[in-house]
């Protein structure tokens, strides 16, 4: 695969989307809002559209379009989502952008997510002077995503993201909030109606193409998921300067994890330093380095020896991120100690003891029946102990797409790489990865009930 993002999203939507427009069979193009008495409602031509639709692997787009739509340049992408209740989501959508209008009666109220995506779409809508679109797409239907692999519609969302955002002419009228760029999201914040005609300072990858020249077409999810650890995460297994595979906890040679001072689950000292050292190359005593570092990556694993290989196999379970850019302040609150160079660890880059953070909620689902990670605490740990069953790694690395690409070889954003790594994850350790985010519905984490009988 050598195209680029432009290239794939361009084809993706000839084979898709338009082809729905050219068959006299579809209904398609769909208006969305129509005005019925000075009153915002649904067009006639949505709701038989949507009617019906309420149990299933549902894709959708909602799109601008003025005149005849015969390419894919005639398409301004706005918003992407998925639902199994495809009709009730649209029309929950309809009700929401309803109540954003009047567009000039907004007001900042000082808080994140101000300016909502509801609010967007309005602006978007009065400002375009042109109507928009509802196309809805059954991913059972479909054979392959963009990349050319097999994929599910959580997944497939995240994907369709992540191309509409490497494209900076799509930005201002892109009203998506999950799976973009914290910096997009500050800015768009910062400046409220004002984003439709401001520049978006973050670079964009539409047009570059794949650094690594990845065989979609013959390998599986799961290979390329092992194709992107040999990339990134084994070579620093053998590099003496990264001390790789570092413990997450401080155990004893019993594999207890010691506690510390307040009773939580004690990371230990070389997972503490790799983070922090990672960490400042996001971000300094002023804040967010302009250094093209997004944040942190992670990947908590476990490690098995399987016959017949010449390296240990890693086991993920789990995949996240931390972005060095907040959403309201510049300086996300996950970096905030890192920055000062504290001691403190109550957020550390989302490992932190706090109560809303990762081994803080650990901590608490083994010790105070706290329910958030009983699903880690379950498959991590021997019931009613805090020893856990097997050693348990982290890597981290401060993320920049100058530098690293996704699994599928492109340059990936933080916040989009690492729904793409979950999804080839979950294809090659479906019953291993405990993310419960952006995996489908039939995922044995959503399926299964977990328990987990807490320290006494």
């Amino acid at each position: 695969m050598t195209a680029s993002k432009a290239d794939l999203w361009t084809t993706w939507l000839d084979d898709t989307l338009l082809e729905d427009i050219r068959d006299p069979s579809q209904p398609d193009p769909v208006p969305f809002l129509t005005t019925v008495d000075e009153e915002l409602a649904t067009t006639n031509a949505l709701d038989s559209y949507r009617y019906g639709k309420n149990d299933g692997e549902y894709l959708y787009l909602i799109y601008l379009a003025d005149g005849p739509i015969n390419t894919p340049s005639d398409i301004t992408p706005v918003y992407v989502g998925e639902s199994r209740n495809i009709g009730s989501r649209i029309y929950q959508h309809y009700k929401k952008i309803d109540e954003a209008l009047p567009v000039d009666d907004w007001e900042d109220d000082g808080s994140w997510g101000s300016f909502s995506k509801y609010d967007h779409i309005a602006a978007v809508r009065e400002a375009a002077h042109s109507q928009l679109y509802v196309w809805i797409l059954d991913v059972e239907t479909l054979d392959a995503c963009p990349y050319g692999v097999e994929t599910y519609r959580q997944e497939l969302e995240a994907k369709l993201i992540g191309f509409i955002y490497a494209h900076p002419e799509y930005r201002r009228t892109m009203t998506n909030r999950e799976f973009v760029p914290n910096q997009v999201l500050h800015e768009i914040g910062l400046a409220g109606h004002n984003w439709l005609t401001a520049e978006s300072r973050k670079q964009g990858t539409a047009d570059v193409p794949p650094r690594y020249d990845l065989l979609t077409d013959h390998d599986s999810k799961a290979e390329l998921w092992t194709h992107w650890l040999k990339r990134y995460v084994y070579p620093d297994f053998v590099d003496e300067s990264t001390v790789d595979p570092i413990p997450l906890f401080e155990t004893d040679d019993q594999l207890q994890v010691a506690l510390t001072d307040s009773s939580r689950l004690k990371r230990s000292d070389a997972i503490d330093e790799r983070i922090r050292t990672e960490g400042r190359k996001c971000v300094h005593s002023g804040g967010v380095r302009d250094a093209g570092y997004e944040g942190l990556l992670y990947l908590m694993f476990q490690l098995v020896d399987t016959d017949g290989r010449d390296r240990l196999t890693i086991v993920p379970r789990y995949i996240g991120k931390a972005e060095a850019y907040g959403k309201k302040n510049e300086l996300s609150a996950n970096f905030t100690e890192i920055a000062a160079e504290r001691s403190s660890t109550r957020s550390f880059a989302r490992w932190g003891d706090g109560n809303y953070w990762h081994v803080g909620e650990l901590s608490m689902a083994l010790f105070e029946d706290d329910t958030r990670k009983v699903p880690w605490a379950s498959e991590l740990f021997e019931q009613g102990t805090h020893r856990l069953k097997e050693p348990v790694y982290l890597w981290v690395k401060a993320w920049n797409q100058e530098l690293h690409t996704g699994p599928y070889g492109y340059d990936a954003y933080l916040a989009e790489v690492e729904p793409q790594l979950i999804g080839v994850a979950q294809a090659a350790f479906p019953d291993r990865l405990l993310n419960k985010s952006d995996v489908p519905d039939d995922a044995p984490i959503k399926t299964t009930e977990f328990s987990f009988e807490a320290v006494r």
